[in-house]
Parts: structure tokens; sequence; C-alpha cells
């Protein structure tokens, strides 16, 4: 591929990451909150003219069908599982039942899947699905989460099932996520990803819409909670626009698929 491309992507899900941290919010309010940054989300994707992923709950979907409708319009639908809650006990059924209600609900067939958190699970069990690819790994070391670094940081095939991996810097494997995006200046940030993207031709990105809403209210450290809400809408405002005056391309993950599968199959 010699153009550079950028997978934008949003895990749509319930803000229920106050729960972790000792505080209770109304599933009424987890909806609200997240459905307040979606604008701001959408704000910026309308304004640049691009298409992304959204990684969404079955249950997230079921609550909000309007708005995973008009997503599906420009947008890919791709599965978070069924719900995000850490109370919720992950079960390999919730994987297909969440893609039954993202289907039903969007009209689109979903091909990815992201695990809640990052969590380790039998990634066999989407080759069974029927799904194209997963994007649950994020090939590096968080302290306290993982350590991943011998993990492949590049987008590969594996039984089947094409990995697309959270990016990371090259050889020190500093991870590109949403902590990185809200706690260093734009302008760092912004070079880390264009090194990376010089290296590797590619960015795989992913954050929360719950984000982009203000977040003063809840007991949240704040390395999770600063910057939020409109400064933060503002800083992805920016880095779209760095990163385009690289001549990236943004495509959905199952768009870049397709672009890896031609170049994967020309090298066989």
């Amino acid at each position: 591929m010699e153009r550079s491309f950028v997978m934008l992507t949003f895990d749509l899900e319930e803000f229920d990451i106050p729960e972790e941290y000792g505080q209770k919010v109304s599933e009424t309010e987890q909806m609200q909150v997240t459905l307040r940054g979606m604008e701001n989300v959408l704000s910026v994707l309308d304004a640049h003219h691009i298409r992304a992923t959204f990684f969404t709950t079955g249950h997230f979907a079921a609550e909000n069908p309007a708005l995973i409708r008009h997503l599906a319009q420009k947008h890919e639908i791709a599965s978070h599982a069924l719900l995000h809650s850490p109370a919720h006990v992950f079960r390999e059924s919730d994987i297909m039942e969440s893609r039954r209600i993202l289907e039903a609900v969007s009209g689109q067939t979903v091909n990815g899947f992201r695990m809640p958190r990052l969590k380790p699970f039998d990634r066999a069990a989407l080759g069974r699905d029927g799904f194209r690819y997963d994007s649950s790994l994020n090939p590096t070391w968080l302290p306290g989460r993982y350590n991943l670094l011998g993990e492949n940081p590049l987008p590969s095939r594996t039984d089947g099932l094409i990995e697309l991996p959270c990016s990371t810097t090259p050889w020190l494997r500093f991870p590109l996520f949403w902590l990185s995006f809200k706690n260093l200046p734009l302008r760092i940030y912004a070079a880390l990803c264009g090194f990376t993207l010089k290296k590797r031709g590619n960015l795989m990105l992913y954050f929360h819409p719950w984000e982009f809403a203000d977040l003063s209210a809840y007991t949240l450290p704040a390395y999770v909670k600063n910057v939020d809400g409109d400064k933060l809408t503002a800083k992805l405002d920016g880095l779209v626009s760095t990163l385009k005056k690289r001549n990236a391309a943004f495509v959905t993950c199952n768009a870049f698929c397709d672009k890896w599968e031609r170049e994967f199959a020309g090298q066989e």
C-alpha cells in the first residue's frame, strides 16, 4: 500500500468507567454522557468528511437504535461485545448476541470485534462465528494491565482472522491509545503518530465518545478525566488536520482489510 492509512475507531459503549473508581452512575446517565460526547465526535468527523469505525456494545445499540442507524449511513459498525460493565461476566455467546443486535439495528454486516477493556479471550471463537477481523490487541506494556511486547504490532493474519493491533510506536512500543492522546501535548502525540505512520503505513487509533463530554462531575483520576469535552474535541480536530496534511487517507477498519488483503495476497 503506497499511501498511508488512518483508522479512527471509537468504542461506543456505556459510560461505566466511574464504577471502576467507586462512583455509581445510573444507566440513563451513562447513555446520556456517551450521547453528548458523540455529538462532539460527529462534529469533527463531519467537518472533515471522514469515515470511522464504531465498536459498539449490543446493549448500547439496542437502547439507541436511531443513533446506530444514523452512523451506519456513513460509518462502520463493529462489535464491542454485549455489555461493557465491569460487573458483567463475559460469555462466548455474548459475541454472537451482540452481532445479532448490531446487524438488526444497523442493517450492516458486522465484520469486526474488539473485546471490552482489551481483555484476553478465545479469538478462535471469532473465526468460528464468521468474523473477518479482530482489534483487541494492544502490543505494548501497560503496568498492572498486561505485557504484550512479544505480540506482532503489525496487521497480520492468524487462523484466517485478520488482526488489527492498536498502534504503538516502532521500536519502543509506546502506546498511541486514548490515554496518550489525552495526556500528551498535541504536537508530541501528533509527531509520534506521524513517525509511526511513516514507518508502518497505517495507524489504528482508538478513543471513547464519552471522553468528549463534560466529565467534571465525576470522580475520576485526572489522567482519565482531563482533558475532556470541548477541549478534547478541539484536540481531535487538530490531530485530524495534522494527519490530513501528511496525505493520510482515513478509512474504516473493514476498508483497510480490503486494501491489506490485496497487498497480502500479492505477496503469497
